[in-house]
This record gives structure tokens, sequence and C-alpha cells, in this order.
């Protein structure tokens, strides 16, 4: 009788054992370590495993344990992936395993290997096993740079690679005076990619991009259309009437100054034909948004100015003050009862929104009888809020562009609100581990900003906020490690990451108001401000897809649960599994009939 039970539990563990495993991937990682004779480099394995169904969720085992660092890496770069590429992501759970011989330093240098692997498992492309690559991975699917280079393609060597990916321009370190002392070296830098041919046997390659790095461990260009934006007519209507509309205003002021007979400032005058030059070669160049800004920039400066020449008495300053806190509070109540049904209306109201409050935020401060302020400094205030009024007034006219509808209620605007600071928190925390919270307290505040809007329940305003401080935090990171000389580049591989969604998103009706203006901004600035114009490259990178927060209205439900290639092999194998217990037990039922005949 016991024979039985232990032959009865054999058959139904059969299907179970005949059954293939989730398939497992796998990359070599690089990394250093520190020994009493310095850093030297070590290898270590990187698998994933996809479990389905799933929710996105990611965990992550090291062996022996790496810092915290690592794990928040690990989830960022798989997010990248899966927003880069538009995977799939929600209907999989992520088991990495990353096992090291030593103790190795905790950092975010595996994150490109993480998100080239992820890349590789959810779309189960075939690649090549011996190239790796050591990097950073930044918003937009962009490389980054990252330190011990040259002893990691040692490591590379010893663990038999051919090939290995390293961050554009990374391929030049420095030689410390040590080395120059020990090995009798003459340059005070070392070509690596020279160095990996003729010291290592092994291939150096520099990349700026996750799709270059897929492009040469797989073979396979995953985004091979070319990149093109075509400006929304409507956009371009709507951002030319609204320059002309600053651009206009800031010669009206300057006509009044002279009205008056108030003589220009010399360094005034300087700033504001410049800012204004600048606005025309703008305009000229059909880039609206930068002119508007260079306007209404030179606006405040002019009006300011104007109120510190008339030496206004604060009595009418409080007037003025008052006025313009009654015609804001006009504004918000017109603004509650807007419809928004499409994207561009969101960001229409997002945006004037936060000029709104920002106008309330000066008046707030400027009211503030604590806050012993100079006549001079209040005259600053009444003028910045007085433009950023008009400024507010003037994007309204983006209400009227067309596109695709979306279901845009408070319950939507809350669940988009609450992961966009979920986001925002993330990058923050992540950046402050290298950095500490002092660097970085302006973008604790956005977020605290954010969670306030939220509180009060506007979340179109929090959305934005959230938004703006996420993106600050990456532009933080993406900075990290980067030299003046190697920044441009980076500027524009970001900028070719904005055009590639906002085409993407143009095809399909909704093109990112906001995500296109402050691409255009970027641009203007690269050559003159380069990190100021990475951080509005981030900003176009955050607010150009908001869509993907929202349901399409009349639009199709979510996508059926679509099993993969592993989830088929898994059923197949036990369906044969399945069949073979049967058929044993059929065999062994007939034998056992000829017996008892």
């Amino acid at each position: 009788m016991q024979k039985k039970k232990w032959f009865l539990l054999l058959m139904l563990l059969l299907p179970l054992a005949l059954a293939q495993p989730n398939h497992q991937y796998h990359l070599k990682l690089l990394a250093v370590q520190e020994t009493p004779n310095g850093y030297t480099g070590s290898d270590a394995d990187l698998y994933l495993e996809l479990k389905q169904p799933g929710t996105g969720r990611v965990f992550l085992e090291t062996l022996p344990a790496t810092k915290f660092d690592t794990q928040i890496s690990t989830r960022f770069a798989k997010e990248i992936a899966c927003k880069h590429y538009k995977l799939n992501c929600d209907q999989y759970d992520f088991l990495y395993t990353i096992k090291a011989q030593t103790n190795i330093i905790g950092g975010p240098s595996a994150g490109a290997a993480i998100a080239a692997l992820t890349t590789i498992a959810v779309k189960d492309l075939s690649y090549d096993e011996s190239i790796s690559i050591t990097g950073t991975i930044n918003s937009g699917g962009i490389i980054g740079p990252v330190g011990g280079v040259k002893e990691k393609l040692e490591a590379a060597s010893q663990a038999k690679l051919k090939k290995i990916l390293i961050s554009q321009g990374n391929s030049l370190q420095k030689i410390t005076e040590q080395e120059n002392a020990s090995k009798n070296i003459l340059n005070t830098s070392l070509n690596l990619i020279d160095y990996g041919k003729n010291n290592l046997s092994l291939e150096v390659q520099e990349v700026m991009t996750l799709d270059q790095v897929i492009k040469e461990i797989t073979g396979i260009n995953l985004n091979s259309k070319p990149i093109g934006i075509s400006e929304n007519s409507q956009y371009t209507q709507i951002m030319q009437e609204l320059q002309q509309q600053l651009c206009t205003r800031t010669i009206k002021i300057k006509e009044e100054i002279t009205s008056d007979q108030i003589i220009l400032d010399e360094n005034i005058t300087k700033s504001v034909n410049e800012r204004l030059q600048l606005s025309q070669n703008s305009s000229d160049d059909k880039d609206y948004y930068s002119a508007a800004s260079f306007c209404f920039t030179a606006t405040i400066q002019l009006r300011n100015y104007y109120y510190q020449q008339k030496n206004i008495r604060p009595e009418v300053l409080t007037i003025l003050a008052g006025t313009l806190e009654k015609k804001t509070l006009l504004a918000e109540k017109k603004l509650s009862e807007q419809p928004i049904e499409t994207i561009s209306d969101l960001q229409t109201l997002s945006v004037v929104k936060e000029r709104l409050a920002d106008t309330k935020n000066q008046l707030k401060i400027l009211n503030d009888k604590n806050t012993k302020l100079t006549l001079k400094e209040k005259y600053s205030l009444l003028a910045y809020a007085e433009e950023r009024y008009y400024s507010a007034q003037a994007w309204m006219q983006f209400f009227n562009m067309q596109g695709k509808k979306f279901i845009i209620n408070q319950e939507q605007l809350q669940y988009a609100c609450l992961s966009k600071i979920s986001e925002a928190e993330e990058r923050y925390d992540y950046a402050s581990i290298y950095l500490g919270d002092l660097p970085i307290l302006n973008i604790r505040e956005e977020i605290e900003n954010a969670k306030n809007s939220s509180l009060i329940k506007d979340y179109p305003l929090c959305i934005v906020k959230a938004a703006q401080a996420k993106a600050n935090s990456n532009a933080i990171l993406s900075s990290l490690g980067l030299d003046y000389e190697s920044i441009a580049k980076f500027v524009d591989a970001k900028g070719q990451a904005v055009q590639q969604i906002i085409a993407e998103n143009s095809a399909e009706g909704i093109f990112p108001i906001m995500g296109y203006s402050y691409y255009q901004y970027a641009n203007t600035l690269k050559n003159t401000e380069k990190y100021t114009s990475l951080i509005y490259m981030e900003y176009a990178l955050e607010l150009s897809d908001l869509q993907i927060y929202f349901s399409e209205k009349n639009g199709q439900p979510p996508a059926a649960f679509i099993p993969n290639k592993e989830y088929f092999k898994f059923f197949f194998s036990f369906f044969i599994g399945v069949t073979l217990t049967l058929l044993i037990i059929l065999i062994i039922k007939t034998l056992r009939k000829g017996k008892a005949k």
C-alpha cells in the first residue's frame, strides 16, 4: 500500500519535473574592489528571471550583499528600459541576481547592463554573452560615465570577454603620479581603447545610448526608424501669438519709461537690448517659446526699473499688489470652469496654475509684515508677480488646441500626481546617496510643494511640480562624472530621446506643448548654458509623456494578458508531462491486466 502511494505521488510530480523552468538570462558585470594596494577590477554575474504573470515588481538578491544604492539603481534601470522601449513590463515580476566572488563596491555602474538585460529578457532576444557594458543608465536611455574603467577592462580580459562597451568620453583615464613613477608612463592620460586592444586583446567601444548597447549585444536595432518632429500647426500659431503679446508688452513698457522722461541705465539698456535681440533671433528660427521667454525676462527688468525710478510709495505698492491678487483669484475661478479633455488641455492647465501659484506666492512674501524687505526688493517682487500673471493669461490660449481625448477626472489626476511624487522621491533618494541632502535641498522643497498641492487636491499643479523635481534629480544623476567637453554630446543625446518621444506621441494625435517648448528652449541654450540646457531637456522628457497616466476616451480596454514564449514552453512541457504520466499509468494498467489473465 505504501509503495502505491509513493508511485501515485511520483506520477503527479512527473509533469512538474518535465516542465521547463523560466529561462534565466545572463550578462557579465564589471566592478572594482578596494584592496590594501588600491583598487583592482573584478567580474560578477548578473542573472535575470522573469516570472509570469506578475505586476512589475523587482526583486534583487546579491551574493555577497552589496550597498543599498545597487537595489535602487536596479529598479531605476528596469524602469528606464521598460519606458524607453514601451515594454509591457507590468505582466512580469523581475528576479535579478548578482553573484560575485568578493565584496564589490556598490554603485550605479551596473545600470546600463541591467537595462540591457531587462530589454533582452522581455523581448526574448538572442544575444552575445561575451560582450558587456560598464556605465550608468540615465533618463532617455543615455549611458553615463563611471570610474575605474581601466581596472574593469583588466578584469574583463581575465574573464575572457571579447568586447566591452563604455560611455562616450570615458575612454581617457588620468594616470596618477604613482602610476607614472612605477610604470614609467610619460603621458598624464591613458587611451583605454588602445590599452584594451594592445595590452588586453580586448575590443573597447564607446556608446552613448541604450539603443547602441542593444545593437552591439544582439545585432538588432530596436529604434531604426528616422526621428523627425513635425511641429503642430495649431501650436505654432498659438505660440507665435503668445510671443507677440509678451514682446509687445516689452516694447510698451519701454515706451512708457521714455514718455515719462526716465533715462534708462546703460547696463539695463544693454541687457534688455541683448534679450530683445535673442528674442528676434529665436523668432526668426520660429522658436517662439524661447522668443517669448527672452521678452518675459526683459519686461521684468524694465518694470522693476520703472518702479524704482518712479519711487512708488509703499501705500501705492500695496494697492497694486491688492489689485493683482484680485485678478489672480478671478483667473483661478475661470480656470476651475475650464473643461479638460486632452493632454494639451492638461498641460495648459498645469502651466497656467503654476504661474498663478507663483504670482500668489510672490504677493504673499510682499504682504508678509514679518518679512523685512527693502522697498527695492518689493519693487522686484511686484514686477515679477505682474509678469507671471500676464504670462498665465497668455498661456490660456492653448485651451483652444485640438487633440486626442482622454478621461481626465479627479481620480486619474490624483493617480498621476501621486505617481509623479513617488517617482520624484525615488530619484531624490538616489541622488542624495552620492551628494547628501544639503546640495539638493531645493529639490526636496519642490517635492514638498507637490505634496502640498496634492493635499489641497490641486493635482495638475502637483503633477508639474513633481515632474520638475524628478527632472532636476535626473539632471544631477545624468551629469555625475561628466566633464565640460562631454556634456554637449550628452545634451544632444538627451535631445534625440526627447525627439523620439514627441514624434511618437505626435503621430498619435498627442502634442506635448510643454515638452516641446522646453525642448526648443534647451536647444537655444545648449551652446551658452550647457547645464541649464540639460535641465530643460530633462523637463522636456518628463512632460512629453503624461498620457501614460490616463485612459483614452472611447478607447480600447486595457490590453489582455499576453503570455510570452517561455510561458508557452512551460505549459507545453507541462502538457507533455501530463500525457506521459497518463501513458505510463495506462501501460502499467495494461500490464497488470495481462498478468491477471
